[in-house]
């Protein structure tokens, strides 16, 4: 008996090793982002800016939009963790950074004030445009993983934070979280999901405009009864433990039947009823026919006592 138990051990031991490994090693080395493997077949991605509030730099969008393409080519990522190292998920941009990238543009910084330099306007807007479809297509990876993200929001979560908050696919926070749609208090119209997503999360389209009118602040009270989150934690560490483990949950499914759900969502929520269940026909009359539907069947029918353990994808 105690040699099969040990056995057993060390075959859940190097299936967890593989799964682990095999997700961290899929990725370079990052200079903003740091990567754990926490569960088997669950990556956490966390904003390693700690010192700068976790601001978001042309780096970051850089990096997570590889990350992002890495983990959705990645077989043995199933389920992803992001959060925010330190005490905040993100205070948004560095604006010192954008002030300096303006200036590059034909921008100028003057006694603290942006003023326009005589540089040709068409070509400043090229410049314009191409950093602003950068951060779009960072933030749309994560959104269009094929993996679920579980966002652990602790502290503030503002502007572009926020909008990457809500292109994760479920979202945990701290008591001490805020979030704030703050570009409207720095001059800027946002461009970057939030007038776009928080609406469809939401379905307070009221409420949804007078953040973006005015960049308050929405407290984790605020965000749980409006469906931002879905669960409030009393501290980060707790709130990113509660993260983990729902990402564990979700590993263990098959991974065949999660992803096509995910599909199923994305695609429904822009679609007509009989749109998205033409949609899900098409997806499952290919993908019923994976052993996952047999291994999960099999594993009712009989009460078994173990979970099935599912192919990668």
């Amino acid at each position: 008996m105690l040699s099969t138990l040990c056995a057993a051990f060390r075959q859940h031991s190097i299936r967890y090793y593989s799964a682990a490994t095999g997700a961290i090693n899929s990725h370079p080395p990052y200079k903003t982002l740091a990567l754990e493997a926490p569960r088997a077949h669950v990556l956490h991605v966390r904003l390693n800016r700690p010192d700068k509030r976790n601001s978001i730099t042309v780096q970051v969008f850089q990096e997570l939009r590889e990350c992002f393409d890495r983990i959705d080519e990645c077989c043995h990522t199933r389920a992803v963790v992001l959060s925010g190292e330190g005490m905040v998920f993100s205070s948004g941009l560095d604006f010192n950074e954008m002030y300096t990238l303006i200036s590059a543009g034909g921008w100028v910084m003057s006694g603290g004030q942006v003023s326009r330099a005589p540089v040709d306007i068409a070509h400043n807007a090229k410049v314009i445009r191409k950093l602003a479809k950068l951060w779009q297509n960072s933030l749309n990876s994560i959104a269009e993983c094929s993996k679920p993200v579980v966002a652990a929001v602790n502290g503030p979560c503002l502007g572009v934070g926020l909008e990457m908050a809500i292109a994760c696919d479920v979202r945990h926070c701290s008591g001490d979280a805020y979030f704030s749609i703050r570009e409207v208090t720095v001059g800027v119209a946002t461009d970057l999901g939030s007038i776009q997503r928080v609406p469809k999360i939401m379905g307070n389209d009221s409420l949804v405009r007078e953040l973006a009118f005015t960049g308050r602040n929405l407290s984790a009270t605020d965000a749980l009864t409006h469906g931002l989150v879905s669960k409030v934690l009393p501290t980060g560490a707790e709130t990113v433990g509660s993260a983990i483990e729902l990402a564990k949950v979700i590993a263990g499914n098959s991974p065949v039947a999660v992803q096509g759900s995910k599909a199923g969502l994305d695609y429904s929520r822009n679609h007509t009823v009989r749109e998205g269940l033409e949609f899900m026909v098409v997806w499952n009359q290919c993908m019923i026919q994976s052993q996952d539907l047999l291994k999960a069947a099999m594993a009712t029918a009989t009460r078994a006592t173990k979970p099935p353990v599912f192919d990668d994808l």
